[in-house]
């Protein structure tokens, strides 16, 4: 099924704001005719919500390299590095954020 293109511009301008994004700044720049955002830098990262021998609550985590099979990997508190399901409930994870 198709989305309307009104449908989907509301969509995107939610997800915009959501991001904090302006539609014109130095960082980022807003494609409204295909939906699409392009920023000069993008990253990943995943911010702890437990406790453990590798991780620390409330602290975030780069991602390193590209998300694949919905995996991210990132160095832990032990520099060893890990893959962490995106679908894991002990982490927040924000992705394509603008540096």
């Amino acid at each position: 099924m198709a989305m309307n293109d009104e449908l989907k511009k509301q969509l995107v301008q939610q997800l915009g704001a959501e991001l904090g994004v302006k539609r014109e700044s130095k960082d980022a720049r807003f494609d409204s005719s295909t939906g699409t955002l392009y920023a000069n830098e993008l990253r990943n990262y995943a911010v702890s919500l437990i406790d453990s021998e590798q991780f620390t609550k409330g602290k975030a985590y780069d991602g390193v390299g590209d998300i694949a099979n919905g995996m991210m990997r990132i160095v832990d508190d032990n520099n060893r590095p890990s893959n962490i399901h995106l679908e894991d409930y002990d982490f927040e994870f924000h992705l394509h954020v603008p540096k």
